[in-house]
């Protein structure tokens, strides 16, 4: 298994990770507060590398799978996005 199959999914994860926790500091610095309190920016990086890990190992090395885990990277761009709509007065104000 080359370190090329498992660069793609690491930094698409890091990535998700690292901008979700801009726009999280963004939300806070104009007033708005984190609904997870326990929620940390490398906590969520060790589970999406966890996964990713745990699905290249054990998957087989087709097409599919390799889409499939470049899926579960992406999904790491979900909280900025989320982050984003909040900020943007899209969703309530509940929280960031």
């Amino acid at each position: 298994m080359s370190a090329k199959s498992w660069m793609l999914p690491l930094l698409l994860s890091f990535g998700g990770v690292v901008s979700d926790y801009i726009t999280t500091i963004v939300g806070l610095s104009i007033g708005f507060h984190e609904t997870n309190q326990q929620y940390h920016p490398a906590w969520a990086l060790l589970y999406y590398w966890s996964a990713i890990t745990i699905l290249v190992v054990t998957l087989p090395r087709k097409k599919i799978s390799i889409l499939s885990v470049n899926t579960l990277a992406l999904t790491s761009y979900l909280g900025a996005l989320n982050n984003i709509l909040v900020i943007l007065g899209m969703f309530p104000r509940i929280g960031i």
